[in-house]
């Protein structure tokens, strides 16, 4: 027997389905967080002060990382560095 009858096909797609669907809510939430995070950011005069919150501490960081550590490799490691040396 090397087929999935109809029932436990049904029920891996359902289950497939419904995985995709809370991965697309949880981009939503990311999303959402995101855009509060910048509109915090814009309120408080961070952008462009190389400071950003901290959402888990809810808390300005005064660092150079941005939130999503998009920046290119040179950029991530100097910051790196920078904190390290703080320490």
């Amino acid at each position: 027997m090397n087929e999935l009858d109809s029932n436990d096909r049904y029920h891996l797609k359902k289950a497939q389905m419904d995985v995709d669907r809370k991965n697309l809510e949880a981009q939503r939430a990311q999303q959402e967080l995101d855009r509060l995070i910048l509109d915090l950011e814009h309120k408080y005069e961070l952008i462009g002060n190389e400071k950003n919150i901290e959402p888990r501490t809810a808390t300005i960081a005064d660092n150079s990382i941005n939130r999503n550590n998009k920046g290119n490799g040179k950029e991530l490691l100097e910051s790196i560095a920078l904190e390290a040396s703080k320490s």
